[in-house]
Parts: structure tokens; sequence; C-alpha cells
């Protein structure tokens, strides 16, 4: 095993390996996993595996020339378009598009293509280096965007996952920034005050959530055949964006068979999260409060 590569990342690998669950579990425990969190992780993939689902990424930002980035993305063999403003899926490249909710000069959405496991974060480092090499800068007008496959994934489990997303969303804001946090940005809304526990249907919540600006966006399913979490803050920093997505990765695993009974207010509180996770958490709230 590549022994450069994050804990996140190995238990990844790991996970979509052809190992047997005891052979797995063996693996996971050699990276100082404790038994109960690594029988816990084998459990939450044993009849839906949130690590083989393709995804997805937008990354807004700003002070970007287009023709630079495209450059230093094919220095790192990724290819990579400058396009005008669509909703189009991409299997092949990165395209660069307006959007004009960004301030800043020379502002940009990069979106990615299709990615799918450790390939997908591979790439996803590519272009942060990139992204990084040319100068490109984020504020409070940018976001980082996260979809998911969601066609193979029950109703009840879609639902499941918005349900339980509205119940940790405070522990979230807390590792979130004053302008991602609560109701606090009209591109990403809170999911506080929508009554959607006895919505147990997929086009229940569609109907019920019909803006796309909410934390979760239950809209992209139509469009795109995806759930969409939209809370993160603009970054591109390689780190936030696999610790965000290795984060939506759990809480959707979690999902498929638990739903919480109730609101949890702190990280400490996270059922679906490593004691490694919850630190690295701890961290970013801690960086946020000083």
């Amino acid at each position: 095993m590549n022994t450069k590569m994050t804990l996140n990342e190995q238990v990844n690998e790991i996970m979509l390996s052809k190992l047997s669950k005891r052979q797995k579990k063996e693996a996971i425990v050699k990276l100082g996993i404790r038994d109960k969190e690594a029988d816990f992780l084998i459990k939450m993939n044993e009849t839906f595996d949130a690590y083989a689902l393709t995804f997805g990424v937008e990354i807004e930002c700003y002070n970007v020339v287009r023709e630079r980035l495209i450059e230093a993305a094919q220095r790192r063999r990724l290819q990579m378009q400058s396009q005008g403003y669509n909703h189009d899926d991409s299997r092949r490249f990165y395209k660069l598009v307006s959007d004009s909710s960004i301030r800043g000069e020379n502002s940009c959405e990069c979106v990615s293509p299709i990615l799918k496991g450790a390939s997908g974060i591979d790439s996803l480092r590519g272009v942060c280096e990139a992204l990084n090499e040319i100068g490109a800068e984020v504020n409070k007008s940018t976001g980082l965007h996260i979809h998911f496959d969601a066609r193979g994934i029950s109703e009840k489990h879609f639902c499941r996952i918005v349900k339980n997303y509205r119940r940790v969303e405070k522990a979230i804001d807390s590792f979130m920034p004053e302008s991602r946090q609560g109701n606090n940005n009209y591109y990403c809304g809170s999911l506080q005050g929508e009554e959607i526990d006895d919505i147990c249907t997929r086009d229940g919540l569609i109907q019920h959530l019909e803006s796309r600006y909410y934390k979760v966006n239950v809209q992209a399913f139509r469009r795109h055949g995806t759930i969409e979490f939209r809370q993160h803050s603009g970054t591109t920093d390689f780190t936030k964006i696999e610790r965000w997505i290795f984060f939506l990765r759990k809480l959707i695993a979690f999902s498929e068979k638990n739903e919480l009974g109730g609101g949890i207010n702190t990280i400490e509180e996270l059922p679906f999260l490593t004691d490694e996770d919850k630190v690295y958490f701890i961290n970013r709230r801690t960086q946020l409060a000083n």
C-alpha cells in the first residue's frame, strides 16, 4: 500500500478492493483504526458501497486566467476546456464556466468530469495543484459543491440522507465559516426550518425543497441523477476537499440503514466518523473560532 496516501485514501482503497470482509478488517486495523471502528466501517458497506459512487466537484474561485490554468492542468495530464455557462455533464474533461454569483476578477467555476474512486481523488489533487500554481483565490462568495450519483440509491435511503444531514447540520456549521452557517447564505439555505420528517419519497422531497439553493440540493436528481451538497466554503485546498468528500460518503453510507432520532450539535457526537476524522474537524472548528 502507498504510505504517502492519507488515512482516508488508504481506507477507501481497502473498501474498493476484492478482499474478503475479514481481510478488509485486518487491513483497516493495521492502519491504526480500532476494532470497533473497523467493524462499523465494514458493516456500513456490506450492502451499500458508498465508496463506489461516482461523484463530481465544482470549485468556485477567482483570479483565474483560464489559458494559464488549462496549461497547468495539461502538464498534469488533466483535460480541461473553457466554456460558456452550461450544466452539461462531462465524462472526459474539467470545464471552466462562468458564474455570476462569484465576486472578484477573472472568476469561474471549475467543474470536474464524472469521477470515481482513488483515481478521481488523484485527479482532484492535480487540479488543486494547478489552481494553486496560477494563484486562484476564494472569498465569501465562493463555494464548493459535491455531487454523488443517486440513481442507485433507494428512495428511503435518499430521504434518510437529507433528514440526517438536517439533524447534523449544526455540527457541520461548527467547522464551516460564518458565511456558510445557518441560513447566512442565499445559495446554501438551511434545512433546519423545513418540515420533512414525514416525507418518505424522493419526489416528495423534490416537491417540498423546490429550490436548488439548499445545503442539500435534491433538485439535482432531476437534472443530473445526483444529490448535491452545497454547504462547504470555497477552497482550492486539496485536503479540505478530500476530507469533505469522505465525510459525505460516510454520512451517505450511515444513512443506508440508519436515521437519527434527534439533532446533533457537536462533532464529537457524530456516529459515522472515526476518532481520527473527529480530530480533523475539531481542529477546523478551533481554527475558525480563533
